[in-house]
């Protein structure tokens, strides 16, 4: 039915709309776990990271296991409280959901109209943004840290820079975001501020909020670009923030660890890597004994350790002192089973004695081995074939050159790559980043050893991993180039003036 509009009139048209208003629901995080203890506590986890309550009356029980079994608004969460405790008892809650807040506890999603829009799901303790604007949502723009990924069936924007990560229910929020504004570089004609409004055009305070909330976490940033100029952002590209922050704990609600999340998936990779069929080459074995009793000092070889990138071409590297340097370096001693995969023993540290890693010398001037790519064998102590000389070791090789800057072609460059199976298949989230730390102490080895010998050593900072693949025609998402390391017979200078 109608009514009288100012003018006392009977208008047939209903009257407009009110503004929107944005709600807040609240529930614990997905993976959170509440555990009732022997003393009358109650505890809260979320994977290895948990606190204690302490012993909650009954009211406050009752909202905790509610929080627990889907999103609610205030003034349900109120009076599940005021029905076991009364009026007096509804005092307390506000105290418990700070504490929730504070500690990382509780996901709040926003909603209108009764429909949610995101959830801020939390990744950690609440600590404020480094970034976040509280201005016009209308001159914001998304962070070049924010990531907008799949997730199970919906959508997640993530950054590096927040503690939480954002759920989106509503798919026209994808596009809201793709709608924001670019960066605004100095002289540059201003880009229509309206623009970032046009996916909701029917609910402009409902957008103003959601930027707004998603700024206020760090996801947006002003569009001068200022904000993330300075250099404690600045000197990080996105794909390393990425990395240090997913790889360590506290900035995401990821599984961690030796989880053995594939065990009864997929069969643990053996720890030793199957042969190559075809050519090999025997390599002699070394007399440890007798290195024991003449081989250099700790001290000695740590204080002259260099990176030489001179080779002497007149007295190449021989078959012998690469074998004596592989064996030295990176032979398995031994394996072992745990009961849940198979484990190796050699002269460096690996994690979990995954020894993931695989040396492929590519050959180029060794006195008694003809040129071309091969597989380094830990177990059997041999060189196996793996590619002739062609164009594509000839890409391998020239990008060693150029990396050392080198004149000539390194006698030998030791193509260090990573089964990656045999550490994925045990650990969650830091896998990777165990392999390159792996990489860095198989380095530290290969170092010392080659100054124990005599011989020139140079660790490389990059690499051709596409190069390996079509070289090798190992399939790079199971087993790719992670390092590089050159060895040759050692000339009389380093070549660049200057030890590294």
């Amino acid at each position: 039915m109608t009514g009288p509009d100012a003018s006392g009139v009977i208008s047939n048209h209903p009257p407009a709309p009110g503004p929107v208003r944005v709600g807040e629901l609240l529930r614990l995080h997905p993976g959170a776990r509440v555990v009732p203890v022997p003393s009358g506590a109650t505890q809260i986890f979320i994977g290895q990271r948990g606190t204690s309550l302490g012993a909650l009356s009954p009211g406050l029980a009752a909202a905790v296991e509610l929080l627990g079994t889907k999103p609610v608004d205030n003034d349900e969460l109120l009076e599940v409280v005021r029905s076991h405790e009364g009026e007096l008892g509804m005092l307390k809650t506000p105290k418990l959901l700070q504490r929730l807040r504070a500690g990382g506890w509780l996901a709040v999603t926003l909603e209108a109209a009764g429909k949610p829009l995101l959830t801020f799901r939390p990744l950690g303790p609440a600590v404020p943004p480094v970034l976040k604007h509280d201005g016009d949502p209308a001159e914001l723009r998304m962070s070049r840290f924010a990531v907008l990924r799949a997730e199970g069936t919906g959508m997640v924007l993530e950054s590096p820079l927040a503690h939480v990560a954002v759920e989106l229910h509503d798919p026209a929020l994808a596009g809201l975001l793709a709608s924001l504004p670019a960066r605004q570089d100095p002289g540059q004609a201003p880009q229509d501020a309206e623009s970032a409004r046009t996916h909701l055009p029917e609910q402009p305070e409902v957008v103003s909020a959601l930027l707004s909330a998603l700024a206020r976490h760090g996801f947006l940033v002003p569009r001068s670009g200022a904000a993330e100029e300075d250099f404690r952002f600045a000197q990080w590209s996105p794909h390393e923030l990425w990395f240090h922050s997913r790889t360590r704990v506290g900035r995401h609600d990821m599984p961690y660890g030796g989880t053995y999340w594939a065990k009864g998936t997929a069969e643990p990779l053996p720890a030793v890597r199957p042969s190559f069929e075809g050519v090999s080459v025997e390599l002699p074995r070394v007399d440890l004994e007798a290195l024991r009793a003449s081989d250099r000092t700790l001290t000695e070889v740590l204080e002259d350790r260099h990176s030489l990138r001179l080779h002497d071409s007149s007295s190449p590297l021989t078959a012998a002192q690469l074998g004596e340097f592989l064996y030295r370096s990176a032979r398995n001693r031994a394996q072992y089973d745990d009961g849940s995969q198979q484990l190796g023993d050699r002269p460096y540290p690996s994690g979990g004695r995954a020894y993931e890693l695989e040396i492929y010398p590519l050959i180029d001037q060794v006195d008694g081995v003809a040129p071309g790519l091969y597989h380094y064998d830990p177990e059997g102590h041999r060189l196996e074939l793996v590619a002739e000389p062609g164009p594509a070791l000839t890409r391998l090789t020239e990008m060693s050159r150029a990396t050392a800057q080198m004149s000539a072609a390194p006698q030998v460059t030791l193509l260090i790559t990573a089964r990656f199976g045999r550490v994925m298949w045990k650990y969650s989230t830091m896998g990777y980043a165990l392999v390159l730390k792996h990489v860095g102490v198989l380095y530290q080895v290969m170092y010392s050893v080659a100054t124990a010998m005599g011989l020139a050593g140079c660790g490389l900072g990059g690499g051709d991993s596409d190069a390996f693949a079509a070289a090798s025609g190992v399939a790079w998402e199971s087993e790719s180039t992670v390092g590089e390391f050159l060895l040759g017979s050692r000339g009389e200078e380093d070549g660049s003036g200057v030890p590294a």
